[in-house]
Parts: C-alpha cells; structure tokens; sequence
C-alpha cells in the first residue's frame, strides 16, 4: 500500500513538472496610442519609462499611456527626426536618441530636445543618420555613423572621430547599425559589410573574419546585431544566422547547436537582436520567425520558438528585445509591442472556501490530480476523497 501511495505521489509531481510554462503575449500598437506600428528600438530609463522608437515618432510609456514626441517643423526644441535608431541614457538622466535627422539629446527636466550638430570629417558627412550610441563605461557617449565612430566627452563638449577601413555603404539603413563596449572596454562595431574593432588604448581598428558552418570564409557579413553575454562571449547576429566570436580562432564563427534530442539547430535567417536572462538563457528575435529561447544545460540546448501562431506574438518580425528591471520581456516588431513576463510562476496556496462542505488541502496526501476544461482542478485525496480546486477564486470544495 505505501509503493502504491508513492507511485501515485510521484506521478502527480511528473504531472505537474513534465509541461514547461508557456509564454503568451499581451500587445500594444497604435489602438492602444503607439504612434506607429513598426518599432525600431526600445529602452528602459533610470525612472522606468519604457521609451520606444518607431519609424513615424519616439514614444515613452509609463505602464497605462503612451507619450508621443514628434518633430515639429517650427519647433526647434522638438525631435530633428520622426525615425528613431535608438536610445541610450547618460549619467545625468539625460536621453540620447539616433534618428535620421541626427544625433539628439532629450532634456528631462524641460521636456523638450536639444539638437546636437557636429562634423566627423568624413566626405561624405555621415552624421546626418546617427544610427547608433551607447554610454560607455567612462561616463563618455559612443555615436555609430559607419565608417566612423565618434566619441563625446559631455565635460569638455567636445567629439573624437575615428574611422574604420570598413568600406562605406551609401545606401540609408531602416533599422539600427550595432555597437557594443565589451567588458574589457573594446568597442565592437558592425555595419552591413562586417565588424570593426577599436581599441582606446592603440586608437586603431581591427577586424576579423566571419567562418561559415562548413569552414568556408565569408567575403563581408552584413552584421545587425552585438551582444556579450554573462559568460563574456560575443555573438553577433547577421542576415545570415548568428555567429559566435572564436577568441583562438580570431574570427566569428556561424553557431551550430547540438540539441538535446540529438539533432542540430542553426539560425538560417536575420538575427536582429538578442538578450539575455538571469538564468542565462539566450532570447534571439528574428527576421520573420519570431523569437528563439536557447537553454544550455552540459553543452546541449533546448530551443523554444515563440511565434504569433502559438504564443500571441504581434508579428514574427521582431526588430528589438528589451527585459527590464521587472523581469518583463518586451518585443519591438513590425505590428507594435509584444510583452511577456519571464518570472517563473509561484507556488499558489488553496485554502477552504466559505461552504460548510469546504477543507483545507494543506497536509493532505494528494493521490492524483485531473485538469478540466473549465480550468478546475479535480485532486483526490489518500483517505479524504475528492476536492474541486477554483483556481480563479484560489477556493476549494470538498466531497467524501
């Protein structure tokens, strides 16, 4: 009798764990007052703003409404440009936005934008599309403008340009170039024809070559995304599939994941952005197959694809992934924002409801378990028969 009462325990309990959470999306677009429905890049300020760049407005979002900003032909404090690269913000809480128009600066405490105007140097003059920035560790903003990137120092209010021998690409981008500071302080810059490495130290670049799956040496590589993970490796994302930096190698090489079942997975298509978890999953949003969740565990992955058939994704184009402080995943993509959040769920307590009928399963040897199609759960229980567990009221009816 009791192999047979633990044979029924362990069986409820691999009931309970066999089935992984599934992740579901609430949306948000332009009927819930997002300016416009393709989102180029999202960010979380010091104050918890969601800001969101799209294509036609930058908006922030304070958890119920939308603000929009605009640029306003005879305003010269509004924003230069309605395209949005990205966002990034500076020790003091200021707002640095890449657009189209240029390099901005959003003054919080007046709520308007200061235009920041300057010359690299470089013919043609390529900071008028300010396609990316980030705050680097000394407190300094990097501007990505392919060929050249360019550093501010806010104390001295003055810019250092450096070119790369990256050939320039003419053509206007509609999304954002990638830029990364690694944690050594090594600027990782991409563009549509590679990766070119700076160095402060030697103020000279360096680039590497990109490997495919088969070995072979890829002429140029049309890089969309930089991301280091907490285990210091960089990935970079390509039109073609995501790629890993090979340190010894010196070069990037095209990621082939050996899966748990024993086949292989490879990104076959865009790779636009990546980030992170605490747990160190790998979250990849892709040019039109939604979003990937890759868990390692003794070198072998597990893949979960989330897509807008299965998961309520708004659109399988995801352009930009954010998770913020509340551990919420936000999705960028061509029909508005996807969000999802990523804590794992809690174990729930079921106390007695108010009927005379009602016990407390707290203590109780729950023999096996059934799940309705009305959401209720129908436990028995060794020696104290049948309880009908409301998990919408967290209630629970008894019947002997």
């Amino acid at each position: 009798m009791k192999l047979l009462c633990c044979f029924l325990i362990l069986n409820f309990a691999l009931q309970i764990f066999a089935f992984p959470r599934e992740l579901t999306f609430s949306n948000y677009s332009i009927n819930e007052g997002l300016s416009q429905s393709v989102v180029n890049c999202l960010f979380q300020d010091s104050q918890g703003f969601i800001w969101v760049g799209t294509q036609n407005g930058l908006n922030r979002f304070d958890g119920e409404n939308f603000r929009v900003y605009r640029y306003l032909p005879n305003d010269s404090l509004s924003i230069s440009n309605n395209w949005i690269y990205a966002l990034s913000e500076d020790r003091q809480g200021n707002l640095w936005i890449g657009t189209k128009g240029g390099l901005n600066k959003y003054l919080r405490e007046k709520d308007c934008f200061q235009r920041i105007n300057y010359r690299t140097g470089y013919n043609p003059e390529v900071s008028t599309h300010s396609y990316n920035n980030q705050l680097l560790s000394n407190g300094q903003l990097l501007v990505h403008t392919p060929p050249v990137i360019s550093v501010f120092k806010p104390e001295a209010l003055q810019f250092s340009h450096f070119q790369s021998d990256i050939p320039f690409d003419p053509a206007i981008k509609d999304v954002k170039l990638p830029v990364l500071e690694d944690r050594d302080g090594t600027v990782w810059a991409g563009c549509t024809k590679g990766i070119a490495v700076f160095s402060f130290q030697e103020e000279e670049f360096t680039c590497y070559p990109f490997l495919s799956g088969s070995g072979d040496t890829l002429q140029q590589a049309n890089v969309t995304e930089l991301f280091q993970d907490a285990k210091s490796r960089i990935w970079a994302g390509t039109s073609e599939g995501l790629y890993l930096f090979n340190r010894e190698r010196k070069g990037f090489e095209e990621q082939v994941f050996a899966l748990a079942s024993g086949e292989e997975f490879t990104f076959g298509n865009c790779v636009r952005s990546i980030v992170e978890t605490n747990s160190g999953q790998l979250i990849v949003g892709t040019e039109g197959n939604g979003i990937y969740v890759l868990t390692e565990e003794a070198g072998r992955y597990s893949i979960e694809n989330l897509t807008s058939e299965n998961n309520g994704l708004a659109h399988n184009i995801v352009q930009s992934l954010l998770i913020d402080k509340s551990e919420n995943l936000w999705a960028g993509t061509l029909a508005g924002i996807s969000k999802t959040d990523l804590k794992m769920d809690k174990f729930r307590l079921f106390r007695r409801s108010n009927s005379p009928a009602s016990i407390d399963l707290l203590g109780n040897v729950i023999a096996g378990m059934l799940k309705t199609d009305d959401g209720k759960l129908w436990i028995g229980n060794w020696g104290q028969g049948l309880n009908i567990v409301d998990q919408e009221n967290s209630e629970v009816e008894h019947f002997s």
